[in-house]
């Protein structure tokens, strides 16, 4: 292979990059009501690590052929999807540009090149107790659940701003109109987006991201837990890197560029639980002695019965104490689900924890919960009333999920689908307190029934005088939990109406 030739392959790649983290950010950004479509996520339905959790627990979806060829592909073009694909690889490499590393010494490098192991045992006894908590990890769920929560939204108020600075100049008004109709409700929302946990998220972006301080793409090379998976399926390859022993001068610089410590062994070998195919070894190497070719040598790591047992038991007793915790069986009475979301212990187990659901909810409504069913279900979708209330005319949360943690439903089936339940607090409702009239709650149910109707009481006022005055009930049998009624309560900051979840 011609030295001009290789440099062509490395350009492509970052190309490859570019279109990749391209097409995952315009697929987000259409995923809007009402355009709901599951391949609106492709990223995720094509993830493995997404597909085997859902399998496990019971769904299997015609969609997963994707992930099965991604998975499968690592026999033939290594981690190539960490390289060329990965939205999360393609962020934590570009970042990666700091020519100053506290590095790690080579007893430590063995330690850690344990790690992916240790990373698939605990994914394993997390799964053998049905929790789906390890998602939170997965790169494609976490460059998702930050673009929802962190890129949109900046989006939204850069675009915002630059548009009202741009309409003070009459000429340009006419453009901004366009442009702002063009961009609604795909990077312009009717009103700012907020999302709960927004600071968490990007303490775990920035983390993922800083750990390339240590050494290049450390988060890649060592604890992700799809990277783990694909250098699984890579141990067998097919095909990948291979050295002309005669032709290489052991120089070294193949090993000097390698982004995940594949090259092993003098120089002529390699780890293809780690190689993804970048091909920056041939790049640099002076002997043209580095190609592609079937049955490469392999130099793989194998973990001690130690490190295998104790990763192992971590996983298994993780999942056990997941599995028991009280927070599975005593969820918050106010912790409420999207529509068509599975019972909470299934909900749980299938949730991909990657906030597509939160993206195309129109209202934005749905929020990652922090603690309401406890840690196993952080960032997990649950309805905040006081942002928002759950759409009459809106079903997508359903048709975007990559797990059907929430399945699709129809817009009639979904308007008669009971998530909560709204009770009144009489000790701050203002027609029951203050002896007001208050006719909010009833006049914005969209029940097309009434929900809450409201009765007429003669009551007396604290000093004795008698008055007459309306006062709202809630019908349970056709309340739905929608959350109109708490969102849109004049009381300040708790409502007197609120909405307890099904098990509340």
């Amino acid at each position: 292979m011609a030295a001009r030739e290789r440099k062509g392959l490395h350009r492509y790649r970052r190309w490859s990059q570019l279109a990749f983290l391209a097409l995952f950010l315009g697929l987000l950004a259409l995923t809007v009501w009402p355009l709901g479509n599951v391949f609106l996520g492709s990223f995720l339905v094509a993830d493995p690590l997404v597909a085997i959790n859902s399998l496990v627990n019971g769904v299997l979806r015609v969609e997963m052929w994707l992930a099965l060829v991604v998975l499968v592909a690592p026999l033939f073009l290594g981690r190539a999807f960490c390289g060329y694909v990965c939205p999360m690889g393609t962020l934590i490499e570009w970042t990666s540009t700091a020519k100053r590393r506290i590095g790690l010494s080579e007893s430590a490098r063995d330690v850690w090149r344990r790690m992916p192991t240790i990373v698939l045992l605990f994914v394993a006894g997390l799964l053998l107790f049905g929790t789906g908590a390890y998602l939170v990890f997965d790169p494609l769920t976490t460059a998702t659940r930050a673009a929802t929560t962190l890129l949109f939204p900046a989006i939204d108020r850069t675009v915002r701003l630059a548009g009202d600075i741009a309409y003070l100049a009459p000429p340009l008004r006419g453009a901004v109109d366009s442009v702002t109709t063009a961009l609604s409700g795909r990077i312009i929302y009717a009103e700012p987006r907020v999302y709960g946990l927004a600071l968490l998220v990007l303490g775990m972006l920035a983390l993922m991201l800083a750990a390339s301080l240590v050494e290049r793409r450390f988060w890649c090379r060592h604890l992700c837990p799809l990277g783990a998976l694909f250098g699984l399926v890579g141990r067998g390859a097919i095909r990948g890197r291979v050295v002309d022993a005669e032709a290489c001068i052991s120089c070294g610089k193949c090993e000097q560029v390698c982004p995940l410590d594949a090259v092993r062994d003098g120089y002529r070998a390699t780890d293809t639980s780690r190689c993804q195919m970048c091909m920056k070894c041939a790049d640099v190497c002076p002997a043209d002695a580095i190609s592609t070719a079937a049955r490469p040598r392999r130099s793989l790591y194998t973990p001690s019965r130690r490190a295998f047992l104790t990763a192992g038991g971590a996983g298994l007793l993780a999942g056990f104490f997941t599995f028991t915790g009280l927070s599975r069986r005593t969820p918050d009475r106010y912790l409420v689900r999207p529509p068509g979301a599975r019972d909470e212990s299934a909900f749980l187990a299938l949730c991909t924890r990657c906030g597509q659901c939160m993206k195309v909810c129109p209202s934005n409504v749905l929020q990652p919960s922090l603690s309401k069913s406890g840690i196993e279900g952080l960032f997990t979708p649950e309805l905040d009333y006081r942002v928002g209330s759950c759409d009459w005319n809106c079903a997508e949360c359903g048709k975007v999920c990559p797990s059907s943690a929430i399945r699709p439903l129809e817009l009639e089936t979904k308007r008669k689908t009971v998530i909560g339940r709204a009770y009144i607090d009489t000790a701050r409702c203002i027609p029951w307190t203050d002896y007001r009239t208050c006719l909010v709650c009833q006049e914005l149910c969209p029940i097309p029934d009434k929900a809450i109707v409201l009765t007429e009481e003669t009551v007396s006022r604290p000093e004795g005088e008698p008055i007459t005055i309306k006062r709202p009930h809630v019908i349970e049998k056709r309340c739905i939990g929608c959350g109109v009624c708490e969102t849109h309560c004049p009381v300040p900051r708790e409502a007197a109406i609120r909405v307890r979840g099904r098990s509340g």
